[in-house]
């Protein structure tokens, strides 16, 4: 064989053997890429899962508190209707409602600001995971808005100052003197119960959407999660094909031309015999 074709060869089975080896090396590339973008994804969307389940779980404590404040509400402004119009034979009842306001309907106003903090932070981190899910092609999604809970934290605070004045107001009745001044008191109670039902009913309503809105950014967020996850593993199933299908090529290059290489040896071998 002459010395020029010989080089050739061998040259062609080196390259042959790098591009294998570089092929290899991207197969096991591939999927160790598909593992750290799974990695990180997997990281995002927990984020938001954490988020969720802190925003499940203050909005469901929070319903439950105001369910429980709107009938304690509602009974109070039954017993102001019924007692109300004579406030001095009634003193002792309007003051163990008064105590009873004081003592459950005052705390739990606090704690459902106390348990709205965390939330307006989870969703917050929420809002973030989302924004980074949407960098992704195809990822798009709407952040849950804070506004609602903005409004519901404004009416808490509302609702704290009725609820301090209803007790002022009661106390009044109590210490009234004239029916006259009695009648407008009652009047006073009844439209500051009714204000603080209202409000409670809004800040119900706020909460009560901010739930099922990231149940749904949830939903959506699993069904992205999965769709990102399949796209990942394709697409190094696909680049694992691709080079795989290289490692075959080179093979055979590999063997085409060392067999010719060594072909012409053995012909030698045989002409001496």
């Amino acid at each position: 064989m002459p010395i020029l074709e010989k080089t050739i060869r061998v040259v062609a089975i080196v390259l042959a053997v790098l591009f294998i080896g570089l092929s290899l090396f991207g197969i096991f590339g591939a999927w160790f890429v598909d593992r750290k973008a799974t990695d990180v994804a997997l990281k995002v969307f927990g984020f938001a899962e954490t988020g969720v389940g802190v925003v499940d779980a203050g909005v469901r404590r929070v319903d439950e508190l105001i369910a429980m404040s709107r009938t304690e509400v509602r009974q109070a402004s039954e017993t102001i209707a019924a007692v109300g119009a004579q406030p001095q034979a009634n003193s002792p009842v309007l003051n163990a409602l008064n105590e009873r306001l004081e003592t459950s309907l005052a705390p739990r106003i606090a704690q459902m600001q106390q348990v709205l903090a965390p939330v307006r932070n989870a969703v917050s981190t929420v809002a973030n995971a989302v924004s980074m899910v949407n960098s992704l092609p195809m990822m798009a999604d709407r952040a849950p808005r804070l506004a609602a809970l903005d409004d519901a934290f404004n009416r808490l605070e509302e609702l704290s100052a009725d609820a301090t004045q209803l007790r002022g107001t009661l106390r009044a009745l109590v210490v009234g003197q004239t029916s006259d001044a009695s009648s407008e008191t009652v009047a006073t109670l009844e439209g500051l119960t009714k204000r603080i039902d209202t409000r409670l009913g809004d800040v119900q309503t706020d909460v009560q959407g901010v739930r099922t809105d990231i149940a749904a950014l949830q939903i959506r967020l699993d069904t992205r999660k999965s769709k990102l996850l399949f796209v990942f593993n394709v697409l190094a199933l696909v680049c694992t094909l691709m080079l795989a299908w290289i490692v075959y090529t080179q093979v055979v290059v590999v063997q085409h031309h060392w067999t010719r290489m060594r072909r012409p040896a053995a012909n030698r071998r045989t002409t001496r015999d």
